[in-house]
């Protein structure tokens, strides 16, 4: 953490802390904390990035469009003018992924930090100079539906009616604000609803996270359940602009990697999005064997990701089958968000 407070030159460095993740119930704070913060012009901020990281940017547009995060890759001939068959080859957007227009803002131009995730271990803060008085607002680029923040920048050497304590403060009662938003999600949704069919068997509902909010919370609930063969689940993710997936890896299959990383001749390397995990995989019945996947449930920037808002799978087979959201667990055995599905 760099040194905060009166610099030697007689400005002042500013903390502002991205996102979070209360780990105890797997809630992410999709907040910038505090959500306003006053400065002085030649003032400072260091934005604290999350740790472990998250998925998160800080960026200013300065009235420009929001650029979109994953895009086609023109080099591999994929674009959305002439796509070719099957599934296009994807990547994350550089302009939303790696940093672009340095480490200074005057209130004009595009400047982001880049995800988190692939910062240089070297330099995993982000410090930003704001040079000239305004208001400024920013957002996260994978979040800005709700993660939208204001920076007020004073004429220099104005009086400043807060102190870094008094900053972290308030940022902690905001924080403890979106956790108690959370837990409420998780009481709502805590139980699974049970719909008999005619067949004599029951369809289940699941949520594949929830949160509409600042607080997502990165769980299935419930995350154990208990059902009889021919029974169906439904999974519906209540966090639409939080992507998850509900994902088996049985017998003979091995679980999926999300990105593939391809180094470039120059520049940053290519970050490549599996077709496998955003695009739906196996069929509408599992026994307990194969890759199966939904996809990518829910919608980014409003438009609906492939595997829509919500996945059924029937079960036809005995067994206790672990599943996970590739986006949010290690695998299917977690940490992370993973879940149990008994067959009897």
């Amino acid at each position: 953490t760099p040194q905060l407070g009166e610099q030697p030159d007689g400005t002042h460095l500013w903390r502002v802390r991205v996102a979070g993740m209360d780990m105890e119930n797997l809630i992410d704070l999709q907040a910038f904390f505090p959500k306003e913060i006053t400065i002085n012009a030649g003032d400072a901020i260091f934005f604290e990035f999350p740790t472990p990281p998250g998925f998160h940017t800080v960026t200013f547009l300065s009235g420009e469009d929001v650029p979109p995060l994953i895009i086609p890759d023109e080099a591999a001939g994929d674009s959305p003018a002439s796509p070719p068959a099957g599934p296009p080859t994807l990547v994350l957007n550089p302009q939303a992924a790696f940093p672009v227009g340095g480490n200074t803002y005057d209130g004009t131009g595009y400047l982001n930090s880049g995800l988190d995730v692939v910062r240089l271990p070297s330099d995993p803060s982000f410090v930003l100079t704001f040079t000239t008085p305004g208001t400024y607002e920013y957002q996260c680029i994978p979040h800005g539906v709700v993660m939208k923040a204001t920076v007020v920048v004073q004429e220099a050497g104005s009086t400043l009616a807060e102190d870094q304590a008094a900053i972290d403060a308030q940022a902690e009662q905001e924080r403890a604000a979106v956790i108690e938003e959370g837990m409420a999600e998780i009481a709502e949704y805590g139980e699974a609803t049970a719909t008999a069919r005619d067949d004599g068997s029951t369809l289940w509902e699941v949520a594949a996270g929830v949160g509409e909010g600042q607080a997502r919370v990165m769980q299935f609930l419930p995350n154990a359940l208990e059902i009889k063969a021919g029974d169906t689940v439904r999974w519906v993710n209540h966090s639409k602009t939080e992507p998850h997936t509900v994902t088996f890896v049985g017998a003979g299959a091995e679980p999926p990697e999300d990105i593939f990383i391809e180094p470039q001749p120059s520049g940053p390397p290519k970050i490549i999005q599996n077709p496998m995990t955003l695009f739906p995989q196996g069929g509408e019945v599992y026994s307990g064997e194969g890759l199966v996947n939904s996809g990518f449930l829910g919608e980014l920037n409003g438009e609906p990701l492939p595997g829509g808002p919500a996945y059924e799978l029937t079960f036809d087979t005995a067994g206790e089958f672990p599943y996970y959201c590739v986006l949010h667990a290690s695998g299917p055995e977690g940490p992370g968000m993973a879940g149990t599905i008994t067959v009897t």
